[in-house]
């Protein structure tokens, strides 16, 4: 594993650090360790992943999930599914438990292992994310865009007009890529607070003009755009305010 680096955000309360694992022999291990000291110091830790399908272990299913793995028409997106529940059980679930996991469902449906830290996943194309924190509140949106067409034509029912804005006011060259960070930001926003996208997705204002914002609705949560040396993959995380920083691992 590289030397971790540190970044400071624009908040001096907040930090940043990044480490890039190349190396694939004991990945778990070393991303458990990670993790592990990071939510002992009250940070949060995410684990991003990029064509890691070998590590995907249908071992490690519960029988319910082998038949929801069963049921994806492709197969990487079969590959993408057993990897998240590959990497709960690594890294969310207590060290030595063999048996696969019990899931439950919040108020709003999204699945925790009671007794466990909370976690999020999300993946897109090859990519495959998880962010994990002692709060409940922790949500992440990894997003390739592979089948969006026109963006323009969301415009009107994604956003809130202040993104609008933030959008119509960008060069014509950065329009693009401010729409995909609005989305994937709103996403992990909305994925944080367990509520998903049946919201109105106009009424939250996720401040594009603003590199590390902090929102107050829904939630009180913090926003941080998550740079990978890819500009093919956007990736954002919301997570709470009372959380000083993210150890963030990637596996290229």
């Amino acid at each position: 594993m590289s030397k971790l680096d540190t970044a400071q955000a624009s908040d001096t309360t907040f930090r940043i650090f990044t480490t890039v694992n190349t190396v694939r022999v004991g990945l778990w291990q070393d991303a458990r360790r990670a993790c592990d000291q990071a939510l002992a110091q009250g940070l949060a830790f995410v684990v991003i992943l990029y064509e890691a399908s070998v590590f995907a272990d249908e071992r490690l299913l519960a029988d319910e999930d082998h038949q929801r793995a069963e049921r994806f028409r492709r197969a990487r997106d079969r590959h993408n599914f057993v990897l998240g529940r590959t990497i709960i059980h690594h890294l969310v679930r207590p060290m030595g438990v063999s048996l696969p996991s019990a899931f439950s469902l919040g108020r709003h449906g999204k699945p925790f292992l009671p007794g466990c830290p909370s976690y999020n996943l999300s993946h897109s194309g090859s990519w495959v994310a998880c962010a994990i924190s002692r709060s409940a509140l922790i949500g992440i949106d990894v997003e390739t865009f592979e089948h969006l067409q026109d963006y323009r034509d969301l415009l009107a029912i994604t956003t809130h007009p202040a993104e609008r804005q933030s959008i119509d006011q960008a060069a014509p060259d950065r329009q693009l890529a401010l729409f995909k960070r609005c989305w994937t930001r709103k996403e992990a926003v909305l994925k944080a607070t367990g509520q998903g996208l049946s919201d109105d997705l106009g009424s939250i204002d996720v401040c594009l003009a603003e590199s590390e914002p902090v929102l107050s609705y829904p939630a009180s949560l913090r926003l941080v755009d998550l740079l990978v040396d890819d500009d093919r993959v956007t990736i954002s995380l919301a997570l709470d305010t009372l959380v000083p920083g993210v150890v963030v691992m990637l596996l290229l």
